[in-house]
């Protein structure tokens, strides 16, 4: 289970992902110091309750437990062909853990520069939630991957993770720049998805979850882009209750607003 808290605004939200056999009910009853508890991958039955809202959520997951060449097997022949090509490329995989972002707090800034230039390229003002990004640090439960292009990253993701899941939370990269090189940034990105999911089962974590599927029956590109490597497709809930009076009040605005069932 992933547990950590942060200041959203004027709220305290605990994000809860993962949480196994523990119900929300227990949860609850932990006392916890905050306004809304965000739970992340609990049964339909768990959404029901006050002042509790709840959102279907779609994704698809690896096994990663198999061996590599079952894991292959079930990835679109084309991707494979794009992480050969990706081989030759001169590129280099790194992985940076909680020590290696705390012994250099510029990859932050580095992640979050090509994090905002890319939504930026799409006319939005998205920034990286570096606040969340700490939180995740302190409980030792992220875990961010780079390309590297003559020294320089052009790729990065990023992973919350437990003991048995991890799970994607942001991919990044600087291909719709006009210097960029498409092709080589496009398969690099393809590569690295690979080069995590077997750094993970290295790690022997169970399943790769990709972050999340809009719609499975009409996919946009980004999805069929997932959907390429094979995973299963998957369908949870995601919980908001209050666990304060202005927690209770926000997500009874949340609901009113439907943003939130």
């Amino acid at each position: 289970m992933i547990d950590v808290m942060y200041q959203k605004k004027f709220l305290k939200i605990n994000q809860i992902w993962y949480p196994g056999k523990v119900t929300i009910s227990e949860l609850l009853g932990q006392k916890r110091k905050a306004d809304i508890l965000f739970v992340h991958g609990v049964k339909k039955e768990e959404t029901k309750g006050s002042f509790r809202g709840w959102q279907e959520y779609h994704t698809c997951m690896n096994d990663i437990t198999m061996s590599e060449e079952d894991m292959l097997t079930n990835i679109n022949k084309a991707v494979k062909y794009q992480f050969r090509r990706s081989e030759k490329d001169g590129i280099e995989i790194r992985f940076y853990t909680k020590a290696d972002i705390e012994a250099d707090r510029s990859l932050l800034n580095t992640f979050a520069d090509i994090y905002e230039r890319m939504y930026q390229s799409k006319g939005s003002d998205t920034k990286l939630n570096t606040t969340a990004i700490d939180r995740y640090l302190e409980a030792d439960s992220i875990i961010f991957s780079a390309v590297l292009h003559e020294g320089e990253i052009i790729v990065f993701h990023s992973y919350i993770c437990d003991e048995t899941d991890a799970r994607l939370l942001h991919s990044a990269s600087c291909f719709r720049e006009e210097s960029a090189d498409q092709s080589m940034i496009g398969r690099a990105n393809k590569r690295l998805h690979w080069e995590d999911m077997k750094y993970f089962k290295e790690k022997g974590l169970v399943r790769y979850d990709w972050g999340g599927i809009s719609d499975f029956e009409n996919p946009n590109g980004i999805d069929e882009f997932k959907l390429k490597f094979g995973g299963d497709k998957i369908t949870y809930y995601n919980v908001f209750t209050g666990n304060s009076l202005l927690g209770k009040l926000a997500v009874t605005a949340m609901k009113l607003l439907k943003r939130v069932n």
